[in-house]
């Protein structure tokens, strides 16, 4: 009897390790698994800051070559790091890389990410704002398909200078027509001069916010930020309300005014339709100039409120320069000198309350034809 009790007593610290070792088993799989993915991305990410820093420093001794004269804190770096993937790899690290050897930062401006399809080409873009010089880098997918090392000797499939600064586009038009023509910067000329020019004139954070998600700088999109500075000043809504934007022609300004307003279709609060020139031309006259509608709920009456509002294009006297990036240059750097004038702009047709009880979605619906909804404006407010 003594044995026996005895080795029920010594039992117990057994079952008690075997326990432990049941319950904590998932555990430490789990945390294998865990350590494993973040061991992946941080490899990941010192692999492509060291790209990113490498594009720095190279775009820096690019400029030299050329003679541009930096000035400290001037530099520009334009990038669709973070949304290009390189043979499937995330390559936000680059960002941390351009920052740590030239010193732009979001905050000032100073560091742009452009969004861009995944399967496009990483390219960096270094600009000197004191001499309007510019470094393009695109790198080559074929020289970081190890995962540890970089081939510095072939990263980049291009590297091509130029000065970009806009006086210096405009007095040498016909030279510069035939480069865009010939795609300098494999194809992304327009959207590295336009923001390069827009942004070393001062462009605003609202712009910035903007060309970011369009992936470049034109006066349509110019056309969202001035709408969404009309809207927030002339239309305001409460800090926890969502606007509801309706499109009814939409063109760029889309973007903007998603980013500006924080109404997206994701959240339910952003809807467009695309109607033919032979739809619009059915509509009634004065509809035919609305391209959006905003609404807005009144918590006081329970009512959505709207406008239905006209952009009116400026007329920015631009000369024609034979080439629609400089064109489009000149009319962006126009806009901006005018972005705080949102009222110029932006002319309100009609204001109507729907229904008690109903909600803008109602009238975005699928089969739901504008017209009937341009109609009951009309009706509402003869």
């Amino acid at each position: 009897m003594k044995n026996t009790k005895k080795i029920q007593v010594n039992s117990w610290p057994l079952l008690f390790l075997l326990s432990l070792f049941f319950l904590t088993a998932p555990l430490s799989t789990a945390w294998s698994q865990t350590s494993s993915v973040t061991k992946k991305l941080n490899n990941e990410y010192v692999y492509w800051k060291r790209v990113g820093a490498y594009a720095a420093r190279t775009g820096y001794r690019m400029l030299q070559h050329n003679r541009a004269h930096h000035q400290k804190n001037n530099w520009l770096v334009l990038t669709n790091a973070g949304y290009a993937e390189v043979n499937n790899r995330a390559t936000m690290g680059a960002l941390d890389g351009l920052t740590n050897i030239l010193h732009v930062r979001r905050g000032n401006h100073s560091l742009v990410e452009l969004q861009s399809p995944a399967n496009a080409p990483l390219w960096f873009a270094v600009y000197d704002k004191s001499s309007g010089w510019v470094a393009y880098l695109e790198v080559n997918p074929a020289a970081v398909q190890d995962q540890t090392l970089i081939n510095r000797s072939n990263l980049f499939s291009t590297r091509v200078t130029d000065q970009i600064n806009a006086e210096h586009l405009y007095e040498n038009a016909a030279e510069y027509a035939e480069k865009f023509d010939n795609k300098i910067f494999n194809g992304n000329g327009f959207r590295i001069v336009t923001i390069a020019n827009a942004l070393q004139r001062g462009a605003p954070t609202t712009a910035l916010r903007a060309f970011e998600i369009h992936d470049h700088y034109c006066p349509g999109v110019t056309s969202g930020v001035i709408m969404a500075e009309y809207i927030k000043k002339y239309f305001p809504t409460a800090p926890d309300t969502r606007y509801f934007i309706q499109a009814i022609q939409p063109w760029c300004k889309e973007d903007a005014l998603m980013v500006l307003l924080n109404a997206t279709p994701g959240k339910k609060s952003y809807s467009a339709t695309y109607p033919s020139q032979e739809d619009i031309a059915s509509w009634p006259i004065w509809a035919q100039k609305v391209s959006t509608v905003v609404y807005r709920y009144n918590k006081e009456t329970e009512l959505w409120e709207g406008l239905a509002l006209e952009y009116l294009w400026g007329e920015t006297n631009c000369p024609d320069y034979g080439h629609s990036v400089m064109n489009k240059l000149c009319a962006d750097l126009w806009y901006l000198d005018h972005m705080d004038q949102p009222e110029s702009f932006v002319r309100v047709l009609k204001r109507f309350n729907l229904p008690q009880g109903s909600h803008p979605k109602e009238y975005a619906r699928p089969g739901v034809d504008p017209t009937f909804l341009l109609g009951y404006w009309e009706e509402l407010n003869p």
